[in-house]
């Protein structure tokens, strides 16, 4: 074939990325905190623009709903047209959610199968610091490495960093990162159990157990409940409690009180023996938690609230006070529009216009963006929030987005930094996506984290003379409707630190 030149004609469809259009991208993913700090700039160097009443430095508390007042009508989540009617900003004209199909644009976690689990780390069930210790993650930093501070480690920190290495359920981690946030400087916990048990979703018996696994982690006496708990944790390890030592510490308000005689006749030892255990006891440390630095305390402002009415619906609402509101200030656009102008003044004015009415329409489809996708999560997740951690729906950024019909990329950017508030606490957006298992009959499916909760119940529950093997975990699994293969439950078993049918036994029949 001869190599001549011609002339082709060829008709191709592309998208342009104006830099109007990536800057909306990028505002979906920035939190609240970003948001304010952006459009300041905004109105800073844009001389039409002006702030709303709500946005004007005031601490005027928005007008809350009364859940009363809607309890009988709301059938579902408030959609994005309900907030639009209350809230559109002046100069919109109500056109659909900024969606995009950027896939390749931003890598972040745009793929399906990557479908933003959070990590077990970063899980809390309050409103404090189910997020450990900061305010969001973010995937830019202008911060310089000079800049970074070189304080000591942090008590949450430190703790934080064992729980990634914790042998302990994921439901587990998820409550004692809860019980991290709960800790003061000292590393004392002062919230009562029973309250505790009910913002978990779990029994009381449960969260001793799991503060039996956490009183585990180093300094040795943390998550301790009292002084008398503190020191016993030390001893345990240390593998000096005795019985002895157990009347000393269940009576340790008599040191205080210099009730010496009364307290060794209560210990039933020596005079020698009881103070050698009051110099073991001074050598102990009374507030482990102080040998490390202070938390840097970040506010979380949650950008949505999730409430229940009391008739047990669930309606979902914008966090108004996180909403930067800006105006176009039409006065001052009159004004000078009553003046002649040079070219280059006028094409300056009509660039500032532009980009005024371009911000608000963007804040606009930003706002009604999140409120879908957040409804969209409520509705999925109401087990959740009736019944606790264990029933967490299993899904991923395709189940959003093919139920608001956007694509994941959009999804995944909403639900980056943000934090949604739940009567169960303040969970960011991520915590709400986690891995599934099919069911037998293949219409539903299961999350795993529900998955290894079973697991474990019915290994509690076995006879100590009739050990489950994994086999017969795997028909009893099965018997509720959920296809789970051997292989799987022996992963979930060991990652549940729970020992081999063999070795448990041994365990729980000794005589054998």
């Amino acid at each position: 074939m001869a190599l001549t030149p011609r002339l082709d004609i060829k008709q191709t469809q592309s998208l342009v990325l104006t830099p109007q259009l990536q800057q909306a991208i990028k505002m979906l993913q920035l939190s609240s905190t970003e948001l304010v700090d952006f459009v300041a700039d905004e109105v800073a160097q844009n001389p039409i623009l002006e702030y709303g009443e709500k946005s004007d430095g005031s601490d005027t508390p928005a007008p809350e709903n009364n859940p009363d007042e809607t309890a009988g009508q709301e059938q579902t989540p408030k959609t994005a047209d309900d907030f639009l009617q209350e809230h559109a900003p002046v100069g919109t004209d109500g056109d659909t959610p900024l969606d995009t199909d950027f896939s390749g644009m931003y890598d972040d976690n745009s793929s399906s199968d990557n479908m933003g689990t959070v990590p077990e780390q970063n899980l809390g069930l309050n409103g404090s610091n189910m997020i450990t210790g900061g305010a969001g993650s973010f995937d830019f930093s202008d911060t310089g490495i000079d800049e970074k501070q070189s304080d000591k480690l942090s008590l949450k920190s430190h703790l934080e960093e064992q729980l990634l290495l914790l042998q302990a359920a994921p439901y587990e981690k998820v409550i004692i990162q809860y019980l991290i946030g709960l800790t003061d400087e000292a590393g004392y916990i002062t919230e009562e159990t029973p309250l505790i048990a009910e913002r978990c979703g779990c029994s009381e018996d449960d969260i001793e157990r799991i503060f039996k696994i956490a009183q585990t982690m180093e300094p040795l006496g943390v998550f301790a409940r009292s002084l008398s708990e503190c020191l016993k944790i030390q001893q345990i390890q240390a593998d000096r409690y005795d019985p002895a030592m157990e009347t000393f510490l269940d009576n340790l308000e008599m040191l205080g009180d210099g009730k010496l005689s009364e307290l060794r006749k209560l210990c039933d030892v020596s005079k020698e023996d009881f103070l050698d255990m009051v110099e073991e006891i001074k050598s102990l440390n009374p507030k482990p938690g102080l040998e490390y630095g202070e938390d840097i305390v970040y506010t979380v402002v949650p950008d949505v609230f999730v409430k229940q009415t009391p008739k047990g619906k669930w309606f979902v609402e914008l966090n108004n006070d996180t909403l930067p509101k800006v105006l176009v200030n039409n006065r001052y656009l009159k004004e000078v529009g009553e003046n002649p102008l040079k070219k280059e003044d006028k094409d300056y004015i009509d660039e500032c216009v532009s980009k005024a009415n371009w911000l608000v329409k963007a804040l606009d489809q930003r706002a009604k963006t999140i409120l879908k996708v957040s409804s969209e999560l409520v509705k999925l997740q109401k087990k959740f929030l009736n019944d606790g951690i264990q029933y967490l729906a299993p899904i991923n950024l395709r189940t959003i987005a093919e139920a608001i019909e956007m694509h994941e990329s959009t999804v995944s950017r909403v639900t980056a930094n943000k934090y949604i508030a739940t009567p169960r606490g303040i969970f960011e957006m991520k915590f709400f996506f986690t891995t599934a298992i099919g069911s037998v009959d293949g219409d539903n499916q299961h999350s795993s984290v529900s998955i290894k909760y079973k697991i474990k119940q019915l290994i509690d529950d076995e006879d100590p003379k009739k050990i489950l093997s994994d086999d017969k975990i795997v028909e009893l699994v099965r018997a509720e409707g959920i296809d789970i293969a051997r292989r799987t439950v022996a992963k979930y078993r060991e990652s549940l630190n729970i020992p081999s049918s063999v070795k448990r036994r041994r365990i729980k029949n000794p005589a054998l």
